[in-house]
C-alpha cells in the first residue's frame, strides 16, 4: 500500500504512540488525583438550606442584598459540584485513552512490545528538552 513504510515502520510507530497515549492516561490520572484533593477541602453534603434557592445561580447574578457569606458558601458548592463533573469528565476521557493505548498494544507482536517501546521511549526522551 505505501511505498516507502513498511511493516516495520508501522509496528514503531505503534511502539511510539503507545509511549504517546500512556502520557496522556498519566495526565488524566493526574487530573483525578489533583481533583479528589480538591474535593476534600470543599463542603460535605447538601447545601444549607438558606443556600438551596440560590444554588443554580450565578454568583455574580445573586440579589446584592444577599450576604458576602451566603454568596461564598454558594460558590463553594458550586465550584464542589463543578469538581465532582471534572472527576466524572476526566475518568471518561481516560477509560477512552486507556481503550486505544490498549489497541495499539495487541498491534504489536508480544514479544517485540517491551523491546520497541523501550527504544521508542529513548527516542522521545532524546527530542524532549529537560525540565
Amino acid at each position: 500500500m505505501y511505498m516507502t513504510i513498511n511493516a516495520q515502520d508501522t509496528i514503531n510507530t505503534l511502539a511510539l504512540n503507545v509511549i504517546h497515549r500512556e502520557r496522556e492516561v498519566h495526565q488524566y490520572q493526574i487530573n483525578i488525583d489533583n481533583y479528589t484533593a480538591m474535593l476534600a477541602a470543599m463542603p460535605q453534603g447538601e447545601p444549607p438550606a438558606e443556600i438551596l434557592q440560590y444554588m443554580s445561580t450565578k454568583t455574580e447574578e445573586l440579589p446584592l442584598d444577599v450576604p458576602l457569606e451566603t454568596v461564598q458558601a454558594v460558590a463553594d458548592y458550586q465550584y464542589r459540584d463543578r469538581i465532582r463533573y471534572l472527576i466524572r469528565t476526566e475518568a471518561i476521557e481516560q477509560g477512552k485513552a486507556k481503550a486505544v493505548l490498549n489497541a495499539l498494544k495487541v498491534q504489536i507482536p508480544a514479544d517485540q512490545l517491551d523491546a520497541l517501546v523501550a527504544d521508542a521511549l529513548v527516542k522521545v526522551n532524546a527530542q524532549t528538552p529537560a525540565a
